[in-house]
């Protein structure tokens, strides 16, 4: 990627307050890389040459008509990025794991993943990739081959292969997060066991006992068909990325894949669940 370019920060003032997870579900179908929350409202971060193709008027008018949506735009050198992250990223502890940036003191518990996010989504700090995280940690990963749609820092396939999984294939869209995943895979020592792909699920070969999808609602309900022709029989699909609102759609798209829910957990209205693939 080259150096120089540019992003933009959209600051989204909400009023009342409330209407910045409607407005987040709106933003999340779009070409937005990261977003932020703050006491008003949100920041959402996108390239400057994706951004001509979001009509951002349009956008807050789908808000329901009791929210207002003000909005300021400021550019964002590339190089910065990373400095806006190190200001505002601290380690958390999932579990017994440390989830560390590289310039932070060592791990405090039995295990840790140095993540050093960049322009990519997956510190841990959201709600949907703690939840994905916790629910792993309950999973037998011994041997088992995985998948990682949306990889974005790696977090998920890097955690999969500490807990023992034999291989991993991460994909993303974006080749910012097939080179960050990269990075972060070295400095967790799994490097061997991690492929790294840019694309999407078409890129896509074989069969998987496992697939993690941290994605968006819209995109989740257009490859769960494609995600369970990847799947072995009784393998996982392990979803998050969308409002507690929207899991009746989800498992009904499920269900009719040939996925049975197994369990479920939620946090601040997101939701993570875990379906099992029986081909009934």
């Amino acid at each position: 990627m080259d150096l120089n370019d540019t992003y933009i920060e959209i600051d989204f003032d909400v009023s009342p307050p409330a209407g910045r997870d409607i407005l987040l579900a709106l933003l999340s179908s779009h070409q937005f890389e990261s977003f932020m929350e703050t006491e008003t409202g949100l920041k959402a971060y996108v390239r400057q040459n994706n951004l001509k193709s979001i009509n951002l008027e349009q956008l807050t008018t789908n808000m329901p008509s009791n929210f207002v949506v003000l909005h300021q735009i400021a550019e964002i050198p590339y190089e910065n990025w990373n400095q806006k992250w190190e200001s505002s990223f601290d380690p958390i502890v999932v579990g017994d794991y440390t989830v560390r940036a590289p310039f932070h003191p060592p791990k405090k518990t039995t295990n840790e993943l140095i993540i050093e996010p960049k322009m990519s989504f997956g510190t841990g700090h959201h709600q949907t990739t703690k939840l994905m995280m916790n629910t792993a940690l309950k999973i037998d990963f011994e041997n088992k081959r995985i998948l990682d749609m949306g990889c974005g820092t790696g977090i998920l396939g890097i955690l999969a292969s500490h807990l023992g999984a034999k291989s991993i294939v991460a994909v993303d869209i974006e080749p910012w997060c097939v080179e960050n995943t990269v990075e972060n895979a070295k400095r967790n020592g799994c490097e061997q066991f991690l492929e790294a792909c840019l694309g999407d699920i078409d890129v896509v070969a074989g069969t998987y006992d496992l697939i993690f999808a941290n994605i968006n609602r819209n995109t989740l309900l257009r490859h769960i068909p494609q995600y369970v022709q990847q799947l072995q029989y009784q393998g996982i699909l392990l979803l998050s990325g969308f409002y507690d609102k929207d899991l009746d759609e989800i498992t009904q798209k499920c269900l009719q894949n040939g996925l049975i829910l197994d369990s479920q957990t939620s946090l601040d209205d997101w939701v993570c669940v875990k379906y099992v693939y029986s081909d009934l």
